[in-house]
């Protein structure tokens, strides 16, 4: 049974599922590479990219520009060399991205017990933030369930059961071992360029297929949807995203392109992901890879 953590197990720095990754796991991870063919699973960040309009929790992605080339030269003797930069602004909850721990709290608390009133500041959480997170290498495992039933993409607000994520396992041969990355498919991405759509609703992974795979050894899991979970989410007292970030520690990466994957029809492989030091940030954008 999982409990709520108390002041007193206090562990602001708790790496949760990612400790499972381990030099061992990794050595193994790198023996599957055998083309050296790298699928790129990363979405394009963009300002016109799917956005969840009338969300407060999120704030639109922008590049805006700062210094134009021509001006920031003007008036200097630099040789015909010029610069131009930009400021980039946006939550870093849409496009791929990874969520930290404090992302979501439960009575006030985040995962490793650290209270929201005491971590949550201005400019960022005191505890749980993404500069915490190390880089991820290891075994990714594609579990591609839209395939599995004949159709290109799961129905918005489908569950996913615990059975036939198992089935799913079990069909191809697999075994969830200790330190993957699991990756569940449900075509949702076959729709990232037709914003209203892919934002209307989600098919998602039950809470039960989640604690299963965590059960098994699961590290990381991950998902091309935007958030793991069917959206609407299907019960608020029980939901994914406290199941797995706050009471398992197990870091979730949404929005990711599975796509590649699908066509390179395969199951297992070598995954890295490097979440960006953001220091107290309750997410990173992320630009994951698949090397075969």
């Amino acid at each position: 049974m999982v409990t709520t953590p108390t002041a007193a197990s206090v562990d602001a720095n708790s790496p949760g599922a990612l400790a499972r990754i381990t030099p061992e796991t990794v050595r193994r991870a790198v023996a599957l590479v055998r083309t050296g063919e790298v699928l790129d699973l990363g979405s394009v960040l963009s300002a016109d990219m799917p956005f969840a309009d009338g969300n407060p929790a999120f704030f639109p992605f922008r590049v805006v520009r700062h210094r134009t080339g021509t001006d920031l030269a003007r008036g200097q003797d630099w040789a015909g060399t010029s610069f131009s930069t930009e400021v980039i602004t946006g939550t870093p909850h849409v496009g791929t991205h990874f969520d930290a721990f404090c992302h979501v709290q439960l009575d006030g608390r985040v995962h490793g017990g650290a209270t929201a009133a005491e971590a949550e500041g201005n400019f960022g959480w005191r505890a749980q933030g993404m500069e915490g997170v190390k880089p991820i290498v290891t075994r990714g495992v594609l579990l591609d369930i839209a395939s599995d039933r004949g159709v290109d993409r799961l129905p918005d607000h489908e569950e996913i059961p615990r059975a036939e994520v198992q089935a799913a396992v079990s069909r191809h041969g697999l075994a969830i071992e200790r330190g993957d990355a699991v990756l569940i498919r449900t075509g949702k991405m076959l729709q990232y360029d037709h914003p209203s759509a892919f934002v209307a609703g989600q098919p998602g992974l039950s809470v039960d297929a989640a604690v299963w795979l965590y059960d098994q050894g699961m590290a990381v899991l991950g998902a091309d949807n935007t958030s793991v979970e069917p959206q609407p989410v299907v019960n608020w007292a029980r939901n994914l995203h406290v199941e797995m970030l706050y009471h398992r520690g197990v870091h979730l990466l949404e929005w990711i392109d599975l796509e590649p994957l699908r066509a390179a029809n395969v199951a297992t492989f070598l995954f890295v992901c490097t979440p960006l030091k953001i220091k107290g940030a309750t997410g990173s954008w992320v630009r994951p890879i698949a090397v075969l």
